[in-house]
Protein backbone atom coordinates (compact mmCIF):
# COMPACT_ATOMS: atom_id res chain seq x y z
CA UNK A 1 0.00 0.00 0.00
CA UNK A 2 2.71 2.16 1.11
CA UNK A 3 4.47 1.58 -2.46
CA UNK A 4 1.52 2.38 -4.39
CA UNK A 5 0.63 5.43 -2.51
CA UNK A 6 4.61 6.49 -3.36
CA UNK A 7 4.62 5.81 -6.66
CA UNK A 8 1.41 7.71 -7.69
CA UNK A 9 2.90 10.76 -5.80
CA UNK A 10 6.30 10.36 -7.70
CA UNK A 11 3.41 10.11 -10.72
CA UNK A 12 1.84 13.24 -9.94
CA UNK A 13 4.78 14.84 -9.07
CA UNK A 14 6.60 14.47 -12.26
CA UNK A 15 3.03 15.42 -14.28
CA UNK A 16 2.57 18.54 -13.02
CA UNK A 17 6.12 19.84 -12.08
CA UNK A 18 8.38 21.44 -14.86
CA UNK A 19 11.37 20.26 -15.69
CA UNK A 20 14.78 21.77 -14.59
CA UNK A 21 16.01 24.28 -16.44
CA UNK A 22 12.47 25.58 -18.04
CA UNK A 23 11.51 28.64 -17.87
CA UNK A 24 9.12 27.96 -15.41
CA UNK A 25 11.97 26.70 -12.83
CA UNK A 26 13.60 30.09 -11.88
CA UNK A 27 12.23 33.50 -12.82
CA UNK A 28 16.10 34.59 -14.06
CA UNK A 29 15.73 32.43 -17.19
CA UNK A 30 12.58 33.53 -18.34
CA UNK A 31 13.28 35.50 -21.53
CA UNK A 32 10.86 37.64 -23.17
CA UNK A 33 9.64 36.90 -26.46
CA UNK A 34 7.86 39.60 -28.01
CA UNK A 35 6.89 38.53 -31.63
CA UNK A 36 3.99 40.25 -33.78
CA UNK A 37 1.31 37.73 -35.02
CA UNK A 38 1.90 36.76 -38.44
CA UNK A 39 -1.50 35.97 -39.68
CA UNK A 40 -4.47 38.76 -39.83
CA UNK A 41 -7.05 38.41 -37.72
CA UNK A 42 -10.19 36.19 -38.47
CA UNK A 43 -13.26 37.80 -39.69
CA UNK A 44 -16.57 37.35 -38.52
CA UNK A 45 -18.65 34.40 -39.92
CA UNK A 46 -21.19 36.36 -42.26
CA UNK A 47 -24.16 33.92 -41.57
CA UNK A 48 -25.15 35.64 -38.09
CA UNK A 49 -28.61 33.85 -37.45
CA UNK A 50 -29.25 31.81 -34.37
CA UNK A 51 -31.77 28.91 -34.49
CA UNK A 52 -33.02 29.25 -31.33
CA UNK A 53 -33.65 32.75 -30.73
CA UNK A 54 -36.90 34.36 -33.07
CA UNK A 55 -35.71 36.81 -35.80
CA UNK A 56 -38.72 38.64 -35.63
CA UNK A 57 -38.87 39.19 -31.77
CA UNK A 58 -37.18 41.00 -28.81
CA UNK A 59 -34.58 38.50 -26.96
CA UNK A 60 -35.66 40.19 -23.90
CA UNK A 61 -39.19 38.82 -24.38
CA UNK A 62 -37.84 35.33 -24.72
CA UNK A 63 -35.33 35.14 -21.83
CA UNK A 64 -36.90 34.95 -18.73
CA UNK A 65 -37.95 32.56 -16.44
CA UNK A 66 -41.85 32.66 -18.22
CA UNK A 67 -40.88 33.35 -22.35
CA UNK A 68 -43.84 34.95 -23.81
CA UNK A 69 -45.63 32.88 -26.50
CA UNK A 70 -43.89 32.46 -29.91
CA UNK A 71 -40.22 32.38 -28.56
CA UNK A 72 -39.54 28.79 -29.54
CA UNK A 73 -38.01 27.43 -32.42
CA UNK A 74 -38.74 24.44 -34.30
CA UNK A 75 -34.96 23.52 -33.72
CA UNK A 76 -35.38 23.14 -30.39
CA UNK A 77 -36.42 19.41 -29.17
CA UNK A 78 -36.33 16.83 -31.29
CA UNK A 79 -35.33 12.71 -30.59
CA UNK A 80 -32.21 13.90 -28.70
CA UNK A 81 -34.06 15.83 -25.82
CA UNK A 82 -36.21 12.93 -25.42
CA UNK A 83 -33.62 10.21 -25.37
CA UNK A 84 -32.00 12.26 -22.49
CA UNK A 85 -35.10 12.71 -20.50
CA UNK A 86 -35.94 8.92 -21.12
CA UNK A 87 -31.97 8.37 -19.31
CA UNK A 88 -32.87 10.87 -16.77
CA UNK A 89 -36.39 9.14 -15.57
CA UNK A 90 -34.39 5.50 -15.99
CA UNK A 91 -31.59 6.54 -13.71
CA UNK A 92 -34.55 7.67 -11.04
CA UNK A 93 -36.45 5.17 -11.46
CA UNK A 94 -33.36 2.73 -10.49
CA UNK A 95 -32.50 4.85 -7.96
CA UNK A 96 -36.09 4.39 -6.44
CA UNK A 97 -36.23 1.05 -6.84
CA UNK A 98 -32.67 0.29 -5.21
CA UNK A 99 -33.73 2.39 -2.04
CA UNK A 100 -37.43 0.33 -2.07
CA UNK A 101 -35.28 -2.70 -2.55
CA UNK A 102 -33.37 -2.18 0.33
CA UNK A 103 -35.85 -1.07 2.69
CA UNK A 104 -37.50 -3.89 2.50
CA UNK A 105 -34.54 -6.15 2.82
CA UNK A 106 -33.94 -4.24 6.22
CA UNK A 107 -37.67 -4.25 7.55
CA UNK A 108 -37.40 -7.94 6.50
CA UNK A 109 -34.05 -8.70 8.88
CA UNK A 110 -35.10 -6.91 11.81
Amino acid sequence: MLIRAAAWLLLVTATFLPPVGSALAAPETIVPTATAPTTPPTTPPTDTTFDFWPEDRNIGDCVSALPKPGCGSEARGGWAQTAVFGAILLGFSFIAWRIVRSARRAKASS
